[in-house]
């Protein structure tokens, strides 16, 4: 996989990887608690609340089978520099987002909420011949900082005595299913 700094998309089967972004105005409680979660395109795609990213990979070192990588949100004021991260429940989600978010990120205010895990490792599944131009080809597993493979899973909410199941990304003991990802639009530096 790539040895230095690189914007690129993220995908897998259920399409591109965005962030749930609930306008106010459809949904104040939504809005509250599930922005910048991370999930699929086919899941929320097709309402108001998905929100598809960009996102910086900053290589940090290559340890043989794995590349590790600190990912940011590559575009967009509210998710510019965000740091991708999971909670101690496993899921994956954008932190340091929107103006409360930056204020608190700044005074480590996140700490006791978040797991102090933002490398990610990319163990790629085929090998891939150094060229940018096949990389986009190159299928690869995304893994947390404890080798837990991001999957897709199911957090179900309770509002107003009304059930609902939403799918989000999660790199913990959670079910769900692995994902394969690849990458898209891969901009070097």
């Amino acid at each position: 996989m790539i040895q230095s700094d690189f914007t690129a998309e993220l995908h897998c089967k259920y399409g591109q990887i965005g962030v749930v972004e609930t306008p106010v105005y459809v949904h104040p409680l939504f809005s509250l608690d599930q922005d910048g979660w991370l999930c699929t395109e086919d899941q929320r795609g097709d309402t108001v609340s998905f929100k598809p990213l960009t996102f910086t990979f900053r290589f940090i070192k290559n340890t043989g089978d794995r590349v590790h990588y600190n990912i940011y949100g590559a575009q967009t004021w509210e998710y510019f520099g965000a740091s991708m991260k999971k909670n101690r429940n496993g899921w994956l989600g954008l932190y340091a987002t929107h103006i409360l978010g930056r204020a608190l990120g700044a005074f480590d205010a996140l700490g006791d909420l978040v797991d102090n895990q933002d490398q990610w490792k990319i163990e790629t599944l085929d090998t891939w011949d150094g060229d940018l131009q096949s990389v986009e080809s190159v299928p690869f597993y995304l893994r947390d900082q404890n080798g837990y493979r991001v999957a897709l899973s199911k957090s179900t909410y309770i509002r107003e005595y009304i059930k609902k199941h939403y799918w989000f990304l999660n790199a913990g003991t959670k079910e769900g299913e692995i994902l394969t990802f690849h990458l898209k639009n891969v901009k070097a530096g």
